[in-house]
């Protein structure tokens, strides 16, 4: 069914009736209503549990409303007993509203419209109703497991409520302002799901006639990681693979290991086998030039600071990669020592 607002069927009139019989609500929109009438939770009898997945960009006026928004949410669930979940993406831009009912059966609309009285009733919108739950599902988990903070519960509203006491929000029209929330956002434990059992790997991209231009940007969501002729052995799916520039050895991204391995079928080809690479430090991989970190100078750190290895076998230096090796697999703790700062650095970029 296509939806637009251009008939009393709007926007508003299907996402009321996709709630009013749903035992879960999900809102995935990157703008969110101040007016607290929008939608008639109090209404909805079924209603067990509110969802909503949205941005707040650090030093936007769409904070002040938001959260006052959220906190008057608090109060009518509070009374009727309804789980609500708060979930920050900055990185969301696609809108869905999602009604999951009691008998298993979900319905969800796929659309331009943000949650707003002009998206769902004004604009010139336009959105596509579904009844498949499984897709609905992949949908709403696939969203939700990407999201690298923990939800806000009433208590970091008020906390945020507390900052906003501190930096009221500005007369007239300036923006950007002062007021970077952000801050209070905390990373879940293991967001990205990494396996226990994973292996981390050194993998050099670039070769040394022609290195890796300090311009270049490693942000994208995937990419193909080339290995020798020589089958690379060890490497499998869910194994972490730091990847850095042959030459200055700078850190370019961090990548999980995202495909069976592959190769290219080419028999000329120099790297012919390759996987997919899953970028897990997107914004650290677009801002790496500017963060000097190197695998000689972290190397030098862990090895200066700890009584650990750096390989499993204990010979710690990189002298294979010197001399062409297309990977190095690495102990878990000087793996993990480079992955945490480098998502460190991710997180702080993102909130920037």
């Amino acid at each position: 069914m296509i939806i637009n607002n251009l008939t009393r069927q709007n926007h508003l009139h299907q996402v009321n009736q996709i709630f009013k019989e749903a035992k879960s609500v999900i809102i995935i929109s990157p703008y969110i209503t101040k007016n607290i009438e929008l939608i008639n939770f109090e209404e909805l009898v079924y209603l067990r549990k509110v969802t909503i997945v949205t941005t707040l960009k650090p030093f936007d006026k769409d904070q002040y409303s938001k959260i006052s928004y959220f906190k008057e949410l608090y109060k009518i669930f509070n009374l009727k007993g309804v789980e609500f979940e708060i979930l920050i993406d900055n990185f969301l831009h696609g809108k869905i509203f999602i009604g999951e009912n009691t008998d298993g059966s979900a319905k969800a609309i796929i659309t331009s419209a943000n949650f707003t009285d002009r998206g769902l009733r004004i604009n010139n919108e336009w959105g596509i109703l579904i009844e498949d739950a499984v897709e609905i599902r992949k949908v709403k988990n696939g969203i939700i497991e990407k999201i690298k903070f923990k939800s806000f519960n009433e208590q970091k509203i008020d906390e945020c409520l507390d900052k906003i006491n501190d930096i009221p929000k500005p007369k007239g029209e300036i923006n950007p302002i002062k007021l970077n929330l952000s801050l209070l956002f905390e990373s879940r434990e293991n967001y990205l799901q990494i396996e226990t059992n994973a292996t981390f790997w050194l993998k050099p991209i670039g070769v040394s006639h022609d290195t890796i231009p300090l311009s270049a940007k490693f942000d994208e969501v995937d990419s193909n990681l080339h290995f020798s002729k020589v089958k690379p052995r060890g490497v499998r799916r869910g194994d972490i693979l730091i990847c850095y520039a042959v030459g200055h050895l700078n850190i370019l991204s961090v990548y999980r290991v995202n495909s069976e391995l592959k190769n290219t079928g080419n028999e000329n080809d120099r790297w012919p086998y390759y996987f997919v690479g899953e970028n897990l430090t997107p914004n650290y991989g677009r801002e790496w030039a500017k963060q000097h970190i190197t695998i000689t100078n972290q190397k030098n750190f862990f090895l200066q600071n700890t009584a650990l290895n750096i390989t499993p076998t204990g010979k710690n230096s990189f002298g294979s990669l010197m001399r062409g090796a297309d990977k190095l697999k690495l102990t878990n703790e000087f793996g993990n020592f480079l992955m945490d700062k480098i998502l460190k650095i991710d997180s702080d970029l993102e909130k920037l």
